[in-house]
């Protein structure tokens, strides 16, 4: 999945586009060209009839139509469940102000900063520069004073900083949340979080008390990329719900109205085009209502990936 490792084979990056990082209108268009141009084909060849005696008239007048009602239903049911997300009664909208509040406080005082950037890109970023800052920092301590890290310390915290360039790398500053998101859903911060908790340990009667305390800010960041990335889950989750609702109703409408032209093409035993014509018409009609399905499969598509890869806090990973 998307995070600070990249795909490496073809089929992988494939499917990180149509899981997650593909715009979603591209992977719905992809889907209901793909629908039309195999119903095109199979008219073509003569394993489906579309003459003014087939059945093309009921399917478009009944089954599709009901589809596609049903579909606009689900549109209203995802507003209103983004809508009981987004309202709240003060005591709750207090918690949520604070508790964002808390955090970014926190990022503030170890990044030694009057102020964190407000664009959800840069906040990340700022945490990225920090947690390199800081595991560098303990690796100088050792080359400054009589203290010798071990080995092992100091490759794991080379291993970090590594971590925090390879995330800042990811970010600009006009980066979309679900791209900012994606730079956080690989299981490298939990993996660094759990190796510094050992570290800490390990050493804990040979190392500095400097160090220490080092160690003690080193988890506080990691644990605030592990909030972070759930907070970034939930807002693009929402907002990807919401851009999905109201594209079901543009697309919905746009496939009702097909449905109801493409019935009307059809008479009792005749049809007012050409022969010709009614194949690439047939083939346009059911693209067109399947667009508000691949809308809606593409969505929901990236929300489960999401969900899926989001769905431990911590330093737990599930396989």
């Amino acid at each position: 999945m998307s995070s600070v490792d990249d795909a490496d084979t073809v089929r992988e990056r494939v499917a990180d586009w149509v899981l997650f990082e593909g715009d979603r209108r591209a992977v719905a268009g992809c889907l209901a060209l793909g629908v039309a141009g195999v119903v095109w084909t199979l008219v073509a060849v003569g394993v489906l009839a579309v003459g003014p005696g087939s059945s093309v008239a009921s399917l478009f007048g009944s089954g599709l139509t009901s589809g596609i009602i049903t579909l606009l239903t689900i549109a209203l049911s995802i507003n209103q469940l983004v809508l009981s997300r987004v309202f709240g009664s003060i005591t709750v909208l207090v918690d949520r102000l604070d508790g964002s509040r808390e955090l970014r406080q926190t990022v503030e005082s170890i990044a030694e900063v009057p102020s964190s950037p407000n664009d959800p890109a840069d906040f990340l970023s700022l945490i990225a520069t920090t947690l390199t800052d800081r595991a560098r920092g303990v690796v100088a301590i050792g080359e400054g004073t009589d203290w010798d890290p071990p080995t092992k310390l100091t490759s794991a915290l080379r291993d970090l900083a590594a971590y925090g360039e390879s995330l800042d790398a990811n970010l600009d500053a006009d980066t979309g949340m679900n791209t900012v998101l994606g730079a956080v859903l690989g299981t490298e911060y939990a993996q660094n979080m759990t190796a510094v908790h050992h570290l800490r340990n390990e050493y804990a009667a040979s190392i500095p008390e400097q160090v220490s305390r080092e160690f003690q800010t080193i988890e506080e960041l990691l644990e605030s990329i592990a909030v972070i990335r759930q907070f970034y889950k939930t807002i693009a989750i929402q907002r990807d719900l919401a851009t999905l609702s109201r594209l079901l109703v543009y697309s919905g409408v746009t496939a009702l109205v097909g449905a109801i032209a493409v019935t009307l093409v059809y008479r009792t035993n005749s049809a007012t085009l050409p022969m010709t014509v009614l194949p690439v018409v047939v083939s346009v009609g059911i693209g067109t209502i399947v667009a508000p399905l691949a809308l809606f499969v593409a969505y929901i598509l990236r929300a489960a990936t999401v969900a899926r890869q989001t769905v431990s806090v911590g330093p737990f990973i599930p396989s």
